[in-house]
């Protein structure tokens, strides 16, 4: 029966409604299952695919793009992040630094091999002599052994949750996982009274489908998916939410938030490295991905049609909010 799962799979991703159904059950599927007290997933899994080298060039990268794009030589006080799937690596870099506490704060438990983690966090040990004082003692393939790290799982760690309790932090971050959230534009009001005056958001959302559609039908092809029947293939399995920038903008203004909302990635272009301003963005690439979303503009869900070129060609954002004092 195993071998044939591989060859269903394919032959459901080649029609756009067998795919569509799929994800129906399967979300139905990963609600019945939460409501059990079943929170694992596979989501989120990231470091079992991946060469120990490769996994320590992630996080490094991750805890890099942090600081660069806070503007601060360092990120101090209490810390949460939201989302951090199978790895605590970035956890650790922050105390390294000023953090004085990481909050790993999580909907779901991500499966792990706490053999390969142990062998990551080794290394992220001999790299760091920061972690490796902070890991002294540990077991490796323990994180509840590491000092500093608290990890939160279930429902009362989603971020539409977890925040209602007004934890006083100084830098609350997550890395392509708002778009996972049910609600994300709650969240990001909770976390903001949640945070210390001074403090720092710190959020890069990724607007792309994460392969429900795109492997087969295109990187806009979600878009063309009724509300009703992509909320019915999302809500409960933590799939794409399809919450656009303008609507994370309108929300974003009404915060004692000063913002900074520097693009990631442009449909129909690309990645943009570094991260910059829409307005930054070379003239002939804005042009061009807003090209290719007037194209196919009319065959997207009607929710999504008003919306003007420029929102809809924004497929990634980097998020920079820094609290009033």
């Amino acid at each position: 029966m195993k071998s044939l799962r591989p060859v269903l799979d394919r032959l459901i991703k080649r029609s756009y409604g067998l795919t569509c159904l799929y994800y129906v059950w399967d979300d139905w599927r990963a609600g019945w299952r939460f409501t059990r007290g079943d929170i694992a997933t596979h989501s989120g899994t990231l470091h079992d695919s991946l060469k120990p080298e490769e996994s320590l060039d992630y996080i490094q990268t991750v805890f890099s793009d942090y600081l660069r794009y806070s503007g601060r030589p360092a990120l101090g006080g209490k810390v949460a992040e939201v989302g951090p799937g199978d790895n605590c690596g970035v956890g650790l870099l922050l105390l390294e630094g000023d953090c004085r506490s990481v909050d790993l704060v999580d909907r779901f438990y991500a499966h792990r091999d706490p053999a390969r983690q142990a062998t990551i966090y080794r290394e992220l040990a001999r790299q760091h002599p920061g972690v490796a004082r902070i890991l002294k003692g540990a077991d490796l393939a323990d994180e509840a052994t590491f000092p500093g790290i608290h990890r939160h799982y279930g429902e009362a760690a989603s971020a539409e949750a977890y925040f209602r309790e007004g934890q006083e932090y100084d830098v609350i971050l997550s890395r392509a996982v708002l778009e996972h959230v049910r609600d994300p534009l709650l969240a990001l009001r909770l976390m903001t009274e949640a945070l210390n005056p001074g403090g720092l958001l710190l959020h890069k959302v990724d607007l792309r489908d994460h392969g429900m559609f795109s492997e087969r039908h295109g990187e806009l092809k979600w878009l063309e998916t009724p509300g009703r029947i992509h909320r019915r293939m999302s809500r409960a399995s933590g799939r794409p939410n399809r919450v656009l920038v303008h609507q994370y903008r309108s929300v974003l203004a009404t915060l004692p938030l000063e913002i900074d909302l520097l693009v990631t990635r442009l449909a129909g272009v690309g990645d943009i490295d570094p991260h910059v301003p829409y307005e930054a963005i070379p003239t002939d690439l804005r042009e061009r991905s807003m090209a290719f979303m007037a194209s196919r503009r009319r065959h997207l869900a009607s929710e999504f049609r008003n919306v003007s070129l420029e929102d809809l060609s924004v497929a990634g954002f980097f998020l920079v909010g820094r609290k009033h004092s």
